[in-house]
């Protein structure tokens, strides 16, 4: 089956606060992973200021070779918003009053106390027979109009209305006006480097190939993109469900989730399934474990304890870790690390203890003991281990890059113990 010709897409990211450099553009790398992610090519990102002639240069030599120009800002009621206008003459349209887009914005506004100006009531103008985005976060509404051959698509440039609108509205219009059914899904890894991923993966990443692989790399995550098209969408789910069944077979315990699944939420899942409780000991990681899984709704149900014993007196006084440990092998140390593990799990009942203990640097290294140096222990079930790790990076990388690799060790040790609790080889 061949993959469908994907349509060009260029970026418009409009606002004088963008070209000074007092404010980044977040919206245009956004919408560029989006984008290309559902088999959109995204030929080029533009910055344009809020003059209404630059902006309709840059309209008119966009959709020269663009099937969708996707525009974010412009929309707001303050007085450099002109391009609406800007807009309409391009397209060649004239600006008309959308009377439930006028409603809309006099619901938020009174309901706040205020009239509605002149300056309010511009937001809802829009082109003469343009398709209305509705906005659930704010009072400037998004809209589509043919512009040439080409499609403006323009929604507001503060991110959150901005990203709301995208993923319930815009994405799925333009989705629709593709034939076919392009569906996407992320296969996530995490422990196995970008190279191998992509030695193990050659078959499957020619370009002609329907599902497109890809792959993106994030903090040790590597995550294998796949997009498939399809006349219907049984086809295409086929189609996923074969590729992500070739990778899990390749990679079996490296994979922990799909799309937006991330470490801590894998890790979560096996609690609740196994009702298994968990305690933390971080020392050189400072509490990053716990943050991370706390991210995870409910997870109040299954995380006991984060201690964060950074001194050595905390060590012991708290964990339980022997002093002469700390004397004869130093804090960081496989020793140590095992102690922790193993005193957060006495002090809080839990089954499973993570533990943390290492140089995050910039100074405090070694010959012996080099900056980056992690170990990470621990307990599970009451028997206790230690997995040594050597990081590279500033301090907060070393740091974050510890932190995903104690969870990720949790998740293979929750794996390894849901095994041996079915009675079956892990």
């Amino acid at each position: 089956m061949n993959q469908k010709p994907s349509q060009r897409v260029t970026i418009l990211s409009t606002g004088e606060e963008l070209i000074v450099g007092t404010k980044a553009d977040t919206n245009a790398p956004f919408l560029a992973r989006q984008l290309t992610s559902y088999g959109f090519v995204v030929q080029r990102m533009v910055v344009v200021g809020d003059e209404a002639a630059a902006v309709a240069r840059e309209l008119e030599r966009n959709a020269a070779d663009s099937d969708i120009i996707v525009m974010t800002g412009g929309l707001g009621p303050t007085a450099d918003d002109r391009t609406r206008q800007a807009m309409a003459s391009v397209a060649g349209r004239n600006l008309v009053l959308h009377e439930d887009s006028l409603a809309h914005l006099r619901r938020i506004i009174e309901a706040h106390g205020r009239q509605v100006t002149e300056a309010h009531a511009r937001q809802a103008y829009f082109p003469e027979g343009s398709e209305i985005f509705d906005n659930t976060r704010g009072t400037a509404r998004g809209f589509a109009c043919p512009l040439g051959k080409a499609t403006l698509v323009a929604m507001p440039g503060v991110p959150d209305e901005m990203l709301e609108m995208f993923r319930a509205q815009v994405l799925p219009w333009m989705l629709r006006r593709t034939s076919g059914t392009i569906l996407v899904r992320k296969v996530n890894l995490f422990g196995v480097p970008e190279s191998t991923v992509d030695e193990q993966l050659t078959d499957m990443t020619d370009e002609s190939r329907n599902p497109l692989v890809g792959m993106t790399v994030d903090g040790g995550q590597v995550s294998v993109g796949l997009r498939a098209w399809a006349p219907t969408r049984e086809d295409a789910l086929r189609l996923l469900d074969e590729d992500e069944r070739t990778v899990r077979e390749r990679f079996g315990e490296a994979v922990f989730g799909n799309d937006e699944t991330t470490l801590a939420q894998a890790v979560s899942d096996l609690l609740e399934e196994m009702n298994w409780r968990i305690a933390l000991a971080e020392s050189c990681t400072g509490g990053m474990v716990g943050s991370l899984l706390v991210d995870v709704p409910g997870i109040s149900r299954f995380l006991l304890l984060d201690v964060v014993a950074y001194s050595n007196e905390s060590k012991v006084s708290l964990l339980r870790v022997p002093q002469g440990q700390i004397e004869s092998f130093g804090a960081v140390s496989p020793e140590v690390a095992e102690a922790m593990a193993r005193g957060a799990c006495k002090v809080s009942g839990a089954q499973i203890g993570i533990s943390t203990t290492g140089i995050a640097g910039p100074t405090g290294g070694s010959s012996e003991k080099p900056v980056g140096l992690v170990y990470v222990g621990l307990c599970v079930a009451g028997k206790t281990m230690c997995h040594r790790l050597q990081l590279r990076g500033d301090r907060w990388r070393i740091k974050d890059r510890a932190a995903r690799s104690a969870l990720n060790l949790a998740r293979v040790a929750l794996l390894e113990a849901r095994a041996r609790m079915r009675g079956v080889k892990p």
